[in-house]
């Protein structure tokens, strides 16, 4: 990656407009972030992100995945961060916001798993278990190239779960949602759906994250891939979809930039007119 790379994104005339005031980027991670192809941060995207920070907009990380599974993302610049899909908003290190699933759903779903209905990941503030390792986990693993371990599900009952991830093919989210009473799913793969408090979501945390630091919708610009990040775009001015995001998420965006492999995020700043 050289300089004369990295200037060169084109402005389509008439296509983006430079919003009035940006103080805030928000950042999803898989697809956004992280390149899953490439398994790493695109060298176009530190770059980007450090001299957003450098520029006085401040990096802002929103993601279904938590704290132990940033390790391959640069965190430097990054002012604030909401994990969980929202359950969990920290700013310094300091918790802003902590919304874990009920109690009795979580029971609902452990007795679920235990009948085999489906396979499950339980994510918990310092660790994560799944309950078999089937094909759909192991598919899961092959996505995102996470390390998943076995782990007694009765765990769950005896700590705070944040989120859940349901290995449910699309149309089957309901085999939850019938069972449990304060919850709903999101998903951006096939392969599983996120399942979070009703209550809960990327909007409601970065809707906190954003009250907390005394940014106004309008001064923030979301980035996303997913279904995941539909609700989030709603919760702030402008939104950018990547070129490699799924159909949903191009919908609802203000702008569709470039592939993350193609310095999408790099490209989307600069016909934004932050770089």
């Amino acid at each position: 990656m050289d300089e004369k790379s990295l200037e060169a994104a084109p402005v389509v005339p008439g296509s983006w407009s430079t919003p009035a005031k940006v103080r805030a980027v928000l950042l999803d991670v898989d697809g956004t972030t992280l390149s899953l192809g490439q398994n790493c941060e695109p060298a176009s995207t530190r770059e980007a992100i450090r001299r957003l920070a450098e520029n006085g907009v401040m990096p802002l990380l929103a993601t279904g995945r938590t704290s132990y599974l940033l390790d391959k993302i640069d965190l430097t610049d990054f002012g604030g961060f909401v994990t969980f899909n929202g359950q969990l908003v920290e700013i310094g290190g300091r918790t802003v916001h902590s919304n874990p699933l009920d109690r009795a759903d979580v029971r609902a779903v452990v007795e679920q798993v235990r009948s085999g209905l489906y396979s499950c990941l339980f994510m918990e503030r310092e660790r994560m278990y799944v309950n078999v390792m089937d094909d759909r986990v192991q598919a899961m693993i092959e996505l995102t190239h996470n390390h998943y371990e076995p782990g007694d599900v009765a765990w769950a009952l005896e700590n705070e779960v944040y989120q859940l991830n349901a290995f449910l093919a699309p149309g089957e989210e309901h085999l939850i949602l019938n069972g449990t009473r304060r919850c709903k799913c999101t998903r951006w793969s096939d392969i599983f759906c996120d399942v979070m408090p009703v209550e809960g979501g990327k909007d409601a945390g970065v809707r906190i994250l954003m009250d907390a630091l005394g940014l106004a919708p309008e001064e923030c610009v979301a980035f996303g891939d997913g279904g995941n990040d539909v609700d989030m775009f709603g919760a702030v001015g402008t939104s950018v979809a990547m070129g490699n995001g799924g159909a949903e998420a191009k919908a609802a965006a203000t702008y569709v930039t470039d592939h993350i492999d193609a310095d999408g995020f790099w490209n989307a700043c600069v016909r934004l007119g932050l770089l």
